[in-house]
């Protein structure tokens, strides 16, 4: 088995309600305990960080992504496109923090620190769409908005409650999406409350897909149908009791498939892995995988 002997912290400066600079020194202090070589850096830029993983995925053995899922998003991105094959761990410090939740990565900092310097490793299935890499979740339909209209500043303020605050302007659209998904050859078409392909165990800070397998290249479908108040009941009853109890549903479609091909005939904006994506098709696999640092 390599040596893993050196690491980079890749972090987002507005991380822990912007200190995270003032931590910075405990941080590689603690992780020194372990690793040969442990630096740390960031992007002037949000949209920079996968360049970053990218360009240094080939000069340190663990790449850390430390912020929330959208810096984890791009550290991914920027690690598979290089071809290196990195191992990746996680300094949880967003508002739902979806990836560490479901690989168990305390959000305490000195318990995430500990995570890494055990250096339990697995693997981790991640959906592709030609161009892009999807750690967690791809969404549409009720309240999906919420997770890029809520604003960076009530992010910082108030944490996941910021995300409550920004639905209560959505929380009375009912409107739903025509759209078309083909998943593993079975063609299902209509008008759809919500819609939802779900990677991991958490999705939206809500541990929804309990005891999801991690690596067998498949994927969970979600699909809740137009059927008037039992759509509204169905989606309260995903979030608070998990997938497994809408299984029997009348207005629920729920299926584990490893390729899926999405058609959005509104053009309705997408979530992709918590940030807006926009497209008319979209062709997804499950056939390639990370290695992470768990807890």
């Amino acid at each position: 088995m390599k040596q893993l002997n050196s690491l980079l912290i890749i972090y987002n400066p507005t991380a822990m309600k912007g200190k995270i600079d003032e931590h910075l020194p405990q941080i590689k202090q603690r992780l020194s305990m372990r690793f040969s070589v442990v630096d740390a850096i960031t992007s002037p830029t949000p949209d920079g960080t996968e360049e970053l993983a990218y360009k240094n995925a080939n000069k340190y053995d663990i790449i850390v992504s430390c912020g929330g899922d959208g810096t984890l998003h791009q550290v991914i991105n920027g690690v598979m496109k290089s071809g290196v094959g990195t191992t990746v761990g996680i300094l949880p410090f967003g508002s739902c923090n979806d990836v560490a939740r479901t690989l168990k990565i305390p959000l305490d900092l000195n318990k995430a620190i500990d995570c890494i310097l055990r250096l339990n490793t697995t693997n981790y299935d991640l959906m592709f769409d030609g161009s892009e890499y999807v750690a967690y979740s791809l969404a549409t339909g009720y309240l999906t908005g919420v997770s890029y209209t809520a604003s960076s500043k009530l992010k910082k303020k108030f944490g996941r409650f910021s995300y409550v605050l920004s639905a209560i302007k959505y929380i009375f659209n009912f409107k739903c999406q025509p759209i078309t998904v083909t998943c593993d050859g079975e063609r299902i078409h209509g008008k759809f409350f919500f819609t939802l392909l779900v990677n991991g165990e958490s999705t939206g800070g809500f541990l929804i897909n309990k005891g999801q397998n991690l690596s067998n290249n498949k994927v969970k479908l979600v699909m809740i149908k137009k059927s008037g108040i039992n759509s509204l009941f169905t989606f309260l009853k995903l979030f608070l009791k998990g997938i497994n109890s809408i299984k029997k549903s009348k207005c629920a479609i729920v299926r584990e498939c490893n390729t899926i091909e999405i058609e959005n005939h509104s053009n309705s904006p997408f979530t992709l892995d918590g940030e807006k994506a926009t497209f008319l098709k979209k062709h997804i696999e499950v056939n390639e995988m990370i290695k992470f640092i768990k807890g």
